[in-house]
């Protein structure tokens, strides 16, 4: 009888640290998918540095796969000046924020060709026309003050939603979106002083558009004026 009794002693002792493995097994599928929803709304920057804590505290060999066919490191990463566009980032979000555009459709982003600020035309021009505002002036000193320490080329890109211009104003949105891109490199190098050589204008009309034109919200975050600060390519100026 007590060597049966040792017997059932022995099998609870077992089924015992069954659990508790199962249970830390649990535990870190939870960490884990609590980080993964964190990061998915989190930067790359920040996603790097949660992967390497991860990595640092439970020793493994986790967020460090791309999904298939991408790749972690981007050639803008992989720019030496990747943190400078990151400080012009974020100096940008701070001067719409302080300016109150960031309620007004303005926005600033990194993408694979560079720096994009979006500034939606009611920033800049009155309705279906290319003359700047007055108002708009201070928005392009402040983004020419950050911008100008930077070598790189910028390109002004003049969009608007599927709307025709006004009667007896310009013929087509081609023409609208052009003048808009020329007038605001215009103030940048004649008013702000950045150098001419590194500037350029483009319209694209309703062409390149960021929203449906099927909505009125659509149609207002297609009308604007992109600044592109381009990445030029690595090892060059």
């Amino acid at each position: 009888m007590a060597r049966r009794q040792r017997h059932h002693e022995g099998e609870h002792e077992n089924l015992e640290r069954w659990l508790i493995t199962y249970a830390d097994l649990i535990t870190l599928l939870l960490v884990f998918f609590v980080v993964m929803y964190a990061i998915s709304q989190a930067d790359l920057a920040k996603f790097r540095q949660v992967a390497s804590s991860l990595r640092a505290a439970f020793n493994l060999d986790v967020l460090t796969a791309p999904p298939p066919g991408q790749s972690m490191i981007t050639p803008l990463e992989q720019d030496p000046r990747f943190n400078a566009y990151l400080s012009v980032r974020a100096q940008v979000a701070s001067l719409f924020t302080r300016l109150g555009l960031d309620r007004q459709g303005a926005e600033v982003e990194l993408t694979s060709e560079g720096i994009v600020i979006h500034l939606s035309d009611a920033i800049l021009f009155p309705p279906g026309q290319a003359e700047l505002r007055p108002e708009a002036q201070r928005v392009l000193d402040g983004i020419a003050a950050i911008i100008e320490p930077l070598p790189n080329p910028i390109r002004v890109e003049g969009h608007t939603d599927s709307t025709p211009p006004p009667p007896g104003s310009y013929p087509d949105n081609w023409e609208l979106s052009a003048m808009r891109a020329v007038n605001t490199v215009r103030y940048l190098t004649d008013v702000a002083g950045l150098p001419p050589q590194r500037l350029s204008a483009a319209g694209y009309g309703e062409f390149r558009p960021r929203a449906s034109n099927e909505t009125v919200e659509g149609r207002r975050k297609n009308r604007r004026v992109d600044i592109v600060i381009v990445q030029p390519t690595l090892g060059g100026p």
